[in-house]
């Protein structure tokens, strides 16, 4: 064998040992060529294996647009997004040429819409008066599809340009959820929604008349939402059905402004309610409860604002005595929750050395980073709340940063966390679980807040089980070298409880 061909035995790149090489057809044997063979394999179309309920599902969780894009991907999805069962349409743009093309988008794909009967419909753009011949031929498709869950989100430039909901959707058995944004509610021959359990009315003018109306026509409503909702001073809620209820801030008119008649009362009536969340803005209101012995979890995470917090005369009195009554009706609820313009009202109380009423809560959630403004208002309220067994500390409260202001006169000596939990009784005899959500916790200022205060909580706490703290994990912003002296600093406090662990969690 010449060195040559010795060479080309060896040589892996040689066409002679390519599995894809052919010099030419005529040379070989009848057999076709391996690389014609590899050629008609044909690769399994993943999408077409899917079947028609699965792929429908996948469209299901997509807005309409993307939804009808899907119809490049496969021959058999050029028309299967028409059978799509959820149809969620969203337009942020507010130009005329923006809204003119959704509008044609959206009656389009109702056009070819094929199911008889729809899960769901959403639809979100720029709304204006001028546009209500087609959203009221939408809701015609929504009552003629049998749709189960509404959701209008009509964007508007003030009230004046409001949708009234239209005459056919107030007698409606297929309705389970509903959401509402900027829409009149104009029943003038009742409501009628049989199987509504989840409603939301956002920025809507309410009266009493409506509220009864929707308390009596839906039986089997189990949770009901108003937010940004104003007209009325009344929230009187007589379902049977009704166990959740939320009231989200309250939406300020001008002529709310301009009224002298500071501080009118917004009453919440709810007598079979058993969860009952307060949240957001309610500037001049002040929130008073009635009828709420059924409740078992509340929350508390709002706040006011009015002109005395510009005044360095005010004294914040009806802040205190609102809270105060707040905290004496709930007395008896299992699990309470509390934002941090309310722990910072509980400050103020304690400052004016008075009295918080006991409670018999067991879980108490606080919805604040803890500063010292709302460190003492955690502490009168484990002192008020002896029976507490969990405690949460989150930071997830949109009305955060919000404070009672600079007028009022908090105490002139800088704030020792260290020497405040030393100079009280810990009231934590029955707390087993202790939890905090957030890395905020680990930075300096708040964790010298904390530090002393968990150290109190292992040091007092009898029955303690659990401290779980978030982990470091993916915290690149925070050293490394801090990691190691916070969990020194925590795993090296004293323990009371010889079954109390520290765990870094999440």
């Amino acid at each position: 064998m010449s060195e040559s061909s010795h060479g080309r035995e060896n040589d892996d790149d040689s066409p002679h040992y390519s599995p894809f090489y052919c010099s030419n057809p005529s040379d070989q044997s009848d057999e076709e060529p391996l690389c014609w063979k590899i050629r008609k394999i044909e690769r399994p179309d993943q999408l077409s294996a899917l079947t028609d309920p699965l792929v429908l599902l996948i469209l299901s969780y997509l807005r309409m647009k993307e939804v009808r894009r899907t119809a490049i991907l496969s021959k058999r999805w050029r028309l299967l997004w028409t059978s799509a069962h959820n149809l969620v349409f969203r337009c942020t743009g507010k130009s005329h040429y923006s809204v003119t093309a959704f509008i044609t988008s959206v009656d389009d794909t109702l056009l070819l819409s094929k199911p008889s009967k729809l899960n769901k419909f959403s639809v979100e753009f720029h709304y204006d008066k001028k546009l209500v011949k087609c959203v009221n031929k939408w809701m015609i498709f929504v009552h003629n599809k049998y749709v189960e869950e509404l959701e209008l989100y009509l964007m508007t430039r003030g009230s004046d340009n409001f949708y009234n909901l239209p005459r056919i959707l107030y007698s409606n058995a297929c309705f389970r959820e509903m959401s509402l944004c900027n829409c009149n509610l104009v029943p003038k021959e009742g409501i009628n929604w049989p199987s509504l359990k989840v409603l939301v009315i956002r920025y809507t003018e309410l009266n009493s008349l409506i509220i009864d109306a929707l308390c009596s026509g839906c039986p089997s409503l189990e949770s009901l939402k108003f937010s940004m909702c104003y007209g009325v001073n009344l929230f009187k809620i007589n379902s049977e059905s009704v166990k959740k209820l939320v009231i989200s801030g309250y939406w300020q008119q001008v002529h709310d402004e301009l009224d002298d008649d500071d501080d009118t009362e917004l009453i919440i009536d709810a007598r079979n309610v058993t969860s009952l969340e307060i949240e957001g803005c309610f500037h001049k209101k002040v929130v008073v409860l009635q009828n709420v012995s059924a409740l078992v979890h509340a929350k508390l995470d709002f706040y006011r604002k009015t002109d005395n917090y510009e005044s360095d005369q005010s004294d914040f009195k009806i802040d205190e005595d609102m809270l105060r009554d707040l905290l004496e009706l709930l007395g008896d609820v299992e699990k309470l929750s509390i934002g941090s313009w309310c722990l910072q009202v509980l400050n103020m109380i304690e400052t004016k050395n008075s009295a918080c009423p006991r409670m018999r809560c067991k879980d108490l959630t606080l919805n604040s980073r803890l500063t010292d403004k709302e460190l003492p208002g955690l502490a009168i309220l484990l002192q008020s709340c002896p029976l507490v067994e969990v405690l949460n500390i989150s930071e997830e409260s949109p009305f955060e940063e919000y404070s009672v202001g600079w007028s009022f006169s908090w105490p002139t000596y800088e704030f020792s966390a260290k020497k405040y939990w030393i100079s009280r009784p810990c009231w934590v005899l029955n707390l087993k679980t202790l939890r905090i959500d957030g890395s905020w916790i680990y930075e300096s200022l708040y964790f010298e807040y904390l530090s002393t205060f968990l150290q109190a909580v292992l040091k007092n706490g009898l029955v303690l089980q659990k401290v779980i703290l978030p982990s470091f994990t993916d915290r690149t912003w925070i050293p490394p070298r801090h990691h190691t002296r916070v969990a020194e600093t925590l795993l090296s406090l004293p323990r009371s409880s010889k079954d109390a662990v520290i765990l870094f969690s999440g």
